[in-house]
This record gives C-alpha cells, structure tokens and sequence, in this order.
C-alpha cells in the first residue's frame, strides 16, 4: 500500500477506560454493564452498542411470566 492509500490507525479503548472518560459519563452505567473487561473497543463500537441499547425494545416480566 502507497501512503496515499493507507487508512488511518483507528484507536480502540478498555472498558475501564471508556467508563471513566468524560464523553461517556452520562452513559457510564449502561455502558459498565454491557461492556466486556478483556475486550477494547473503537469509538464507532461504543456508539453502535449505545444505539443499539436504547432503541432496544424493552421486555418486561411480571410475576414470572412475560408481558
């Protein structure tokens, strides 16, 4: 590959480290719970699993049984 050609080196983070960054502080619970330790993710990662988290449709139990 010619430089011209080269992509960018895309920076992927910890979860520890996403989890105390001020960008995601308003998502940090969502994000310590869905997040796995030994697994490092880009910004476009975090952004897709929040996403998709919040447009989540929402299942709800009730004394067992589904609703």
């Amino acid at each position: 590959m010619t430089k011209a050609t080269e992509k960018p080196a895309v920076s992927a983070y910890t979860k520890e480290q996403i989890c105390s960054s001020e960008r995601f502080r308003d998502n940090r619970d969502i994000l310590t719970a869905l997040l796995a330790p030994e697994q490092t993710y880009t910004l476009q990662d975090i952004e897709t699993i929040l996403q998709d988290f919040k447009q989540a449709k929402i299942k709800e139990k009730v004394n067992g049984g589904e609703r």
